[in-house]
């Protein structure tokens, strides 16, 4: 893998990617192909996978509620049994396929095609997040931190506050090389770690996401 291939932001390109200055291609949300080299936050399986914490010993499962017949099992068994890594694979296909046949084809979903994402599906994805972690993570956790007075809507501190970074602002991320180095131990995890968004392409994405409908309105029941 080489140097451009491994691409780690320093403090300043971090700040310019939440400025809209620092964007690769068209800020999508994908899993491109093993050999791309691209962060996509789990490209090939680790030889070694991350510990996850067990889901809470009592929960009370939410409604598989669907506009588009889809089937939410998947991501409801990954975390009934604690498996967060296959969790947040799980949720960033859903997304692509909950994106529509042109999602699907081109294998990932543009900012622009969030607002389209159905709403009882986005809602259902969260409260399952939510309702296996205790409420601690989930895109509502995310959107609620985001709004909150401290952060302020800056998308550098949040990043530093749900782990997104190391303490020098380089974003943590997932190569070949070096691992993966995001947290899937629900109990070690900071508050809204995951789900991930990648923000390699720009940080519409997030943004777009933190603002649907579905996800702003989770984020008002939380406490």
């Amino acid at each position: 893998m080489t140097t451009a291939a491994r691409f780690m932001m320093t403090p300043r390109a971090l700040q310019l990617a939440v400025l809209g200055t620092f964007v690769l291609s068209t800020g999508a949300f994908s899993r491109p192909p093993a050999a791309s080299g691209v962060h996509a936050h789990r490209a090939v399986v680790p030889a070694v996978r991350p510990v996850v914490a067990c889901a809470p010993t009592t929960v009370v499962a939410p409604a598989l509620e669907s506009e588009c017949n889809f089937d939410h099992t998947p991501l409801q068994a990954a975390l009934a049994r604690g498996d967060l890594l296959e969790a947040d694979q799980i949720t960033r296909d859903a997304l692509i396929k909950l994106g529509g046949e042109q999602a699907v084809v081109r294998d990932f979903v543009y900012f622009t095609e969030v607002k389209k994402l159905p709403y009882k599906d986005m809602a259902t994805i969260d409260a399952l997040w939510r309702a296996y972690t205790g409420d601690k993570q989930g895109y509502s956790v995310q959107s609620k931190l985001l709004r909150s007075a401290r952060i302020g809507n800056d998308l550098i501190k949040l990043y530093e506050r749900i782990g997104w970074c190391k303490p020098g602002g380089t974003l943590l991320r997932w190569t070949a090389g070096s691992g993966n180095e995001f947290i899937y131990d629900n109990e070690a995890a900071p508050a809204g770690h995951l789900p991930l968004t990648s923000t390699l392409r720009g940080t519409r994405l997030l943004t777009e996401l933190m603002q649907h409908p579905a996800i702003v309105d989770a984020s008002k029941t939380l406490k």
